[in-house]
Formats: C-alpha cells, sequence, structure tokens
C-alpha cells in the first residue's frame, strides 16, 4: 500500500482598512511564501506498522510579511489571521508564530506557536512601516489514522489600522 499525504498551506494577504475620521494613509499587507509538506512512508516512526511523525515545521523564514503605508512610526496597526479550507481533515491542526521583527517600525507579540482557526484572531501588532517580519509555519496532528490524499487550506492575514 502506498501511502501519501501532501500538505499545502497557501498564503494570501486580505488586506482591511479600518478608516478613521482623521485618516493620513491606508495600512497595506504583503505576505510572501508557501509551505508544501509531502509525509509519506519515510515519516513512519518505525517502520511499516508504527504511526507518523505528528508535527511538521517549517523554515523560520518560510513566510515574510511587510506592512507598509502607515501614516508615521506612531500609527498602530494589528495583524489577524485565519484560515479557510479546501480540502482539509479537521484532525490537522495549523500553527503559526512570528519569528523576527523585521526591519523599521516596531512589532510584538506573536513570538509563540497559536493554533490557525476558522475566525478572524490577533496574531501580533505593532506601528510605522515595517518589513521582513518572518514566520514560521507548524503542522500537529498527522497520523496514518487519517486517509491518504492531498490537503489544502489557505491562511489569510489582515492588517487592521488601530488609530
Amino acid at each position: 500500500m502506498r501511502f501519501s499525504i501532501r500538505i499545502f498551506i497557501i498564503f494570501l494577504l486580505a488586506p482591511l482598512f479600518f478608516t478613521p475620521q482623521t485618516a493620513h494613509a491606508a495600512i497595506s499587507i504583503t505576505v510572501t511564501g508557501s509551505w508544501l509538506e509531502t509525509i509519506d512512508k519515510n515519516d513512519l516512526l518505525y517502520g511499516a506498522g508504527s504511526d507518523l511523525q505528528s508535527t511538521y515545521t517549517s523554515v523560520s523564514g518560510q513566510v515574510s510579511i511587510d506592512i507598509s503605508g502607515t501614516s508615521g512610526a506612531s500609527d498602530a496597526w494589528r495583524v489577524d489571521i485565519r484560515k479557510v479550507d479546501n480540502t482539509w481533515n479537521g484532525n490537522l491542526h495549523p500553527y503559526v508564530m512570528r519569528t523576527s521583527a523585521g526591519t523599521g517600525g516596531s512589532v510584538s507579540g506573536g513570538t509563540s506557536y497559536q493554533e490557525v482557526t476558522d475566525i478572524n484572531t490577533s496574531f501580533f501588532s505593532g506601528s510605522g512601516d515595517v518589513t521582513g517580519i518572518n514566520v514560521q509555519l507548524r503542522l500537529a496532528g498527522a497520523s496514518i489514522q487519517i486517509s491518504p490524499s492531498s490537503y489544502s487550506t489557505v491562511l489569510y492575514y489582515t492588517v487592521v489600522d488601530i488609530q
């Protein structure tokens, strides 16, 4: 029997602008990167008849995020994240973690793994224009109990102007 699970995690950006009465600029987000993990018989823990390694982790800068168009260093924003499944198994759980603060502006939060769900959730926040914010991905829940197939989900990153 051939066993193979292919996991596609695709990243899209979804800029969302909340414009206060005294708006100066429109903040935007650019997300670069994707992750394809192929899980096959080579990932069996102890060979035939054993289970799979349950967790897989991307390289540290698998995804890079740029925030631009702020009105200056004090223009605060927040990045939210959610997933939209294409073909997915509910036993698989994607996680994200910020691994760098990039350059320019300031960034805080998001430095421990958090699960990505179907609901927009705050990931990290900051202020001013920032480039090169690195993100690492993790997939948990892999098992031979999951039917071999190709699974994919899309992660949506949304920047929200909070000032």
